[in-house]
């Protein structure tokens, strides 16, 4: 009988994570490193000396499509042909100004859609077509897989942040069922899933929690099965699953939710109720 492997098997394989320098990204980056991937930190803002040799950082701004090719060439250079794509990079809710739909600002959102959307859409497009050349040339290549990070909220949606679920459905949704059906085309055996995260707690998620006592019983707890907010550690150990053909060869075009068992939003707060 042969005795089954327990190892990720990412040893070796290229990993290029965008947004690579932010709360999670970092966390990512780092736990990909541990598992001794050659891996390729894009991000619009590093911070060069923190990282280890065995991580490559190349600046990017993924709502650029020069720059985004730029960086993908880089990383091809120094690292070999993008095995593992995490398209991470994104305006998350804390850099956002929230304010009801009849207020939204149309100027914020074609920014966020630039960004969230059309950068993850430049972000796999690059993908594919390193894979393609890789392909043409005869190449081998291990963990061929695309990770999309979405959110909670584009399960639920966001009151007061529409602009930020529709861009998060919009990746986990239509493009990732998009992709499902493309990728494969261009490299047998590729895979494209999507992480969704619910309330992660990150520094900036503590300070936010300061600032408004009540934020975390309304995000992590009124509605989340376990009371509490993600693990940053949790995120990362789920998109390395993902990037492991050893452990997830068979699942593809799937959203995978990291939320604590999240139900859904609070949609009136007791003291509202109060005012009916």
């Amino acid at each position: 009988m042969t005795t089954p492997s327990l190892e990720l098997g990412l040893r070796g394989t290229h990993v290029l994570v965008t947004g690579g320098a932010g709360l999670i990204g970092r966390v990512v980056v780092d736990h990909f490193v541990a598992a001794g991937a050659k891996v390729s930190s894009l991000d619009i803002n590093h911070a060069p000396a923190e990282r280890p040799s065995s991580c490559t950082l190349i600046h990017c701004d993924v709502a650029d499509e020069e720059s985004v090719r730029t960086a993908f060439e880089r990383a091809t250079t120094a690292n070999g042909p993008v095995e593992v794509c995490v398209a991470l990079a994104s305006l998350d809710l804390s850099v956002l100004q929230h304010s009801p739909f009849a207020d939204a600002s149309f100027d914020q959102l074609k920014r966020l859609l630039d960004v969230n959307v059309g950068g993850t859409w430049l972000t796999a497009r690059e993908w594919l077509r390193g894979l393609r050349q890789a392909r043409a040339q005869g190449m081998a290549l291990s963990n061929v897989s695309l990770i999309i990070i979405g959110s909670e909220s584009g399960h639920f949606g966001e009151r007061l942040s529409a602009d930020y679920s529709l861009g998060k459905s919009a990746v986990q949704g239509g493009l990732l069922m998009s992709l499902r059906q493309e990728v494969v085309r261009e490299w047998p055996g590729a895979r494209a899933n999507a992480v969704a995260p619910g309330p992660v707690d990150t520094d900036r998620w503590t300070q936010e929690c300061k600032d408004n006592p009540e934020q975390y019983y309304l995000e992590a707890q009124a509605t989340t099965a376990l009371g509490q907010p993600v693990p940053p550690d949790s995120v990362a150990k789920t998109v390395l699953f993902l990037a492991s053909t050893n452990f997830s060869s068979h699942i593809h075009g799937q959203v995978i939710n990291v939320d604590g068992g999240k139900q859904g939003k609070v949609v009136w707060t007791k003291e509202e109720v109060a005012e009916w």
